[in-house]
């Protein structure tokens, strides 16, 4: 499964991740080292908390993940944990940016 390299380019702790998930940090280490195996209903708790499909967890080949690097994934947990004014802000100035781009690109 892909638990440990969701887990590390999101640097979580094993503890944030079993606590967000619902379970101890000594279950959700076992999942990682393969030890035991997830129960469909914390399959699907694991998907929600990384916004993966269950699929890519469990290592699917048939099924892409989304690739984000390090940057986009520590935009979006900057934002997670932002008040509402701080992620407006980032987005117009971010909005803004692109914009300013695109027209340069004309």
């Amino acid at each position: 499964m892909n638990l440990k390299k969701l887990r590390a380019q999101r640097s979580l702790s094993q503890k944030a991740v079993a606590d967000g998930v619902g379970c101890s940090p000594t279950v959700y280490s076992r999942y990682e080292t393969g030890e035991r195996q997830p129960s469909i209903e914390m399959l699907l708790a694991l998907s929600k908390f990384f916004n993966v499909s269950v699929d890519y967890l469990i290592g699917n080949p048939e099924t892409a993940a989304p690739f984000f690097s390090d940057a986009e994934i520590e935009l979006v947990m900057a934002a997670r944990e932002a008040d509402e004014r701080a992620r407006e802000d980032a987005l117009t100035l971010l909005r803004r940016h692109s914009a300013k781009r695109r027209e340069l690109v004309k």
